[in-house]
């Protein structure tokens, strides 16, 4: 008898289990059954209404292919509204002969949209002429030279102040933020006038007089290199 309990009782026990084990069974392959129509609506819902149902159902797409293709399709639609026309062939140019030359990408039209002759049919810029080509010297250049000169002079000639006050390291960083722009436009104004060139250099000679005197900190003869300074500047600026 109690050998017969104890096997009815493992019977049951593995009618438990077996029933138990479907059941799972049963819940994952609904659970995939229902992952697996979800995707095939979606896909179906992109592709046109012409396509064969069985044919979608028999290609799996996954996510990222359809968001590759999407992407793909719009810029492929995006291209094509910029730049094609409908009926249009594409035309060709041989040495500015032919083409499309209302477009800017072939050589500015060939200088048809030009209101003067250019430069050439390749070229957007007119032919020289004499108010095109640059003229070193000329009047406007001139004038704006010597309006620089004006502007790094009022700077320097504020210096003695600083020298006054000992405050040396003002002296040395006034100099030194005009020196190059002033030598280059005081070389360019003293071209071809030989007494100017001269003050010029002896204008340079003293500032470095000026800025040596104010590192080493010695007033006096900070101050007489000033004035030196000042009279070759005022000497120049009489003989340009």
């Amino acid at each position: 008898h109690t050998l017969a309990r104890d096997l009815q009782r493992c019977s049951g026990c593995a009618s438990q289990s077996s029933s138990g084990f479907a059941s799972r069974h049963l819940s994952t392959t609904t659970m995939r059954a229902a992952v697996i129509a979800t995707t095939l609506a979606g896909v179906t819902a992109l592709v046109p209404s012409g396509v064969p149902q069985k044919a979608v159902e028999a290609k799996v797409v996954d996510r990222r292919t359809v968001g590759a293709g999407l992407l793909s399709a719009i810029g492929a639609f995006s291209a094509q509204a910029a730049h094609a026309s409908a009926g249009d062939s594409p035309k060709f140019s041989f040495f500015g002969i032919g083409g499309n030359a209302d477009t800017f990408s072939e050589g500015a039209a060939y200088g048809i949209d030009q209101s003067a002759e250019t430069y050439s049919p390749y070229s957007p810029f007119t032919a020289p002429s004499g108010s095109s080509v640059y003229s070193k010297f000329n009047a406007d250049e001139i004038a704006f030279k010597k309006k620089l000169l004006a502007e790094s002079s009022k700077r320097v000639a504020k210096v003695d102040k600083y020298i006054e006050k000992k405050q040396w390291e003002e002296v040395r960083s006034e100099l030194e933020r005009q020196v190059y722009s002033m030598r280059g436009t005081m070389n360019y104004l003293a071209s071809g006038k030989a007494e100017a060139a001269a003050k010029a250099t002896e204008f340079y000679q003293a500032m470095e007089a000026v800025n040596l005197y104010a590192k080493q900190k010695k007033q006096p003869e900070a101050a007489a290199a000033y004035t030196s300074m000042m009279s070759a500047l005022t000497a120049y600026s009489k003989l340009i």
